[in-house]
C-alpha cells in the first residue's frame, strides 16, 4: 500500500481519525479542495465562571481580524468544554486536565492570549507562551503580571472597589483595549447542531404549543450560588408573570436546572397552576439550555449565564442588577436592557448582604413586565444559533 503524504497544517488534520471531509466525500490531503491552512497557533485561556467565559468570546473575531489564517485553541474548566465547543471560530478545546496540559505544553503556540487576572490562568499563560510573552496577564517572580497599561487597568479594577465602581466600560472593551483592538466589538457566536435545536424545539413545544401560536416569555429564575441577590425572588418572579398574563396572550417559561427547582415550583404554585406559565428546567447540559432559551422571544433575567447566552444567539433580553456591575453588560445597541434600583447606593458590591430593603427586593414587578413587554417587540437579531 502506498503512503499518502498528510497535510498536517491544514486546521482539519485530526490525527487520530479521518477529517470531516475524509468522511464526506472521501478527499485526501494531495487533491482535497477543503484545505484550510494554518499560518499561526493561538492559544486562548479563560477558565472563570461559566458566564464569563462565554461572553469573553466576543474577543475571537478580533483575534481572528488580526491572525486571519490562525488555530485557535481554548482552554477551559471542564464544566465549560461543552459551551466552548459550540463558539464560532474555535477549532480546538482543550479541557483543564493532565492531559490538556500535556497539550499545552506541546501545542507551539505562536501566540498566547490569557485575559484573566488569576494565578492559574497567567500561570498556565506564561508556561505556554515560548514564543513571545503572553497578552494579558502572567507570571512573574511568583506574582500576576499584567502585559500592557490597559491590563493594568483591570487589575487595579479587581484590587480596589471603588475603581470596580467608578468604571463606566463594557466587559467587552476593556478587554479588547488589553488586546489592542479598536473599534466596536460584537456578541459572542454559538453554532447549534440541528438535532440538538431540533429536540429542544419538540420538547417545548410540547409544553406550550407550536412556534407562534404564542409569544414565548423565558425567565430564568437562578442566580447561582455566589451572589443569591442577582435574581428577583419567587414572589416578585410570581407577580411578573401575573402581570404580563393579563396584559399579552403569551406562555412563560422558567427555566433553570436542577437547583432551582424549589424556587420553580414556588412560582408555580403562587401563580395557581396557570396552565400558560409552564416549567422547562433543564437538567442535562449546558447545550441542552442554550437550545431551549432559543425556542423562547424574549428572557428576563439576573446577570447570569442565561444573559450571556441570549446575547449570543440575539435573543432580546431584560437583565436585573444589584450586586455586579450593570456598566460591563454590554447592551449590543439595546438587545439587552438593563435595569436596577436607583434607590440604593451600595450596587456593584460583589456580595451578598442582610439587609431588610436590597437590591432586589426594591425591583417593582410591574416595571419589570413593562420592559419585557417592550423588548418582545423588538425585531430579534439574527443568529447563527
Amino acid at each position: 500500500m502506498d503512503a499518502v503524504p498528510i497535510n498536517d497544517r491544514c486546521r482539519h488534520f485530526l490525527g487520530t481519525k479521518p477529517c470531516v471531509f475524509n468522511k464526506a466525500d472521501g478527499s485526501e490531503c494531495p487533491t482535497c479542495r477543503h484545505a484550510s491552512p494554518v499560518a499561526t497557533r493561538i492559544l486562548f485561556i479563560k477558565l472563570d465562571a461559566i458566564g464569563d467565559v462565554l461572553r469573553s468570546a466576543s474577543m475571537l473575531p478580533l483575534i481572528r481580524a488580526r491572525h486571519p489564517d490562525a488555530y485557535i485553541a481554548w482552554i477551559t474548566r471542564r464544566d465549560s468544554v461543552e459551551l466552548v465547543g459550540m463558539v464560532q471560530g474555535v477549532d480546538e478545546v482543550i479541557e483543564l486536565s493532565e492531559l490538556g496540559m500535556a497539550r499545552l505544553a506541546t501545542g507551539g503556540w505562536d501566540h498566547v492570549y490569557s485575559l484573566s487576572n488569576d494565578v492559574a490562568s497567567a500561570s498556565l499563560a506564561t508556561m505556554a507562551a515560548t514564543r513571545r510573552p503572553p497578552v494579558g496577564f502572567g507570571i512573574e517572580n511568583g506574582v500576576v503580571r499584567p502585559s500592557n497599561a490597559a491590563a493594568e487597568r483591570w487589575l487595579a479594577m479587581a484590587a480596589f472597589d471603588r475603581l470596580k465602581r467608578q468604571n463606566t466600560e463594557t466587559y467587552q472593551r476593556l478587554m479588547a483595549d488589553i488586546l489592542g483592538a479598536d473599534g466596536p466589538v460584537a456578541p459572542p457566536a454559538l453554532v447549534m447542531p440541528p438535532a440538538l435545536r431540533a429536540d429542544a424545539a419538540a420538547r417545548v413545544a410540547a409544553l406550550v404549543g407550536p412556534r407562534g401560536a404564542r409569544a414565548r416569555i423565558a425567565i430564568n429564575i437562578g442566580s447561582g450560588a455566589r451572589w443569591p441577590k442577582k435574581m428577583i425572588d419567587a414572589a416578585q418572579i410570581a407577580q411578573c408573570c401575573t402581570l404580563l398574563r393579563r396584559r399579552l396572550d403569551a406562555t412563560i417559561l422558567l427555566l433553570g436546572g436542577a437547583a432551582e427547582a424549589q424556587k420553580t415550583q414556588a412560582v408555580l404554585d403562587l401563580c395557581g397552576g396557570d396552565p400558560a406559565i409552564r416549567a422547562v428546567l433543564t437538567e442535562r447540559s449546558i447545550p441542552d439550555f442554550v437550545a431551549v432559551l432559543a425556542e423562547a422571544d424574549v428572557l428576563l433575567c439576573g446577570d447570569t449565564l442565561a444573559l450571556h447566552i441570549a446575547t449570543a444567539i440575539g435573543l432580546p433580553s431584560v437583565a436585573i442588577f444589584g450586586p455586579t456591575s450593570q456598566a460591563e453588560i454590554a447592551d449590543f445597541d439595546g438587545l439587552v436592557a438593563k435595569t436596577w434600583t436607583r434607590a440604593l447606593d451600595c450596587l456593584c458590591c460583589y456580595g451578598d448582604c442582610a439587609k431588610a430593603q436590597t437590591c432586589m427586593s426594591l425591583l417593582e414587578p410591574g416595571d419589570l413586565a413593562d420592559l419585557v413587554v417592550a423588548q418582545l417587540g423588538r425585531v430579534r437579531a439574527p443568529s447563527d444559533a
